[in-house]
């Protein structure tokens, strides 16, 4: 009485178990479906309460990249230099003297942090390219149909 190579076995765990679903009573539970906020920036075991954006506020400039963007850069730049606790050292300074009692830190004074400790440690070359400035425009495209010559579909 053996059974064929293609026969599925049961197990005493369910179907459930087997495809990683939690047999919760709220299975949404862990949802948030609540206005927003607030936001928070995290580094290993740090977390970093920022301010939501002012939907009010006029858009940042076009050669500002996003924050998360910013902060990736900053990361990677400071780890390859071995200089990663110093921005673990300012992280832990906002979170003691946040901007309001709530413990929130503006976006801003964020970024300026951030760019404070990069400034610390790497090149102006290195700087600009995670904090551009107005005046380093990327190189404008000469538009390609100005070369082209008109057909001669009327000769």
């Amino acid at each position: 009485l053996g059974s064929s190579p293609g026969a599925r076995q049961s197990s005493p765990e369910g179907a459930g178990a087997r495809r990683g679903v939690l047999s919760s009573p709220f299975p949404c539970a862990m949802l948030n479906r609540a206005p927003d906020k607030w936001r928070e920036w995290r580094l290993g075991n740090q977390v970093l309460s920022l301010y939501l954006p002012d939907p009010k506020a006029p858009p940042p400039p076009v050669e500002q990249k996003p924050l998360c963007e910013v902060s990736h850069m900053c990361i990677k730049a400071l780890k390859d230099k071995g200089e990663l606790p110093s921005l673990a050292a300012a992280i832990e300074g906002l979170n003691k003297a946040p901007d309001s009692p709530g413990g929130r830190v503006r976006e801003e004074r964020f970024r300026d942090t951030l760019k404070t400790v990069v400034l610390a440690v790497l090149t102006p070359d290195e700087v600009e390219d995670i904090f551009p400035t107005s005046e380093s425009k990327p190189p404008s495209r000469s538009p390609s149909k100005s070369s082209r010559r008109p057909s001669k579909m009327g000769a």
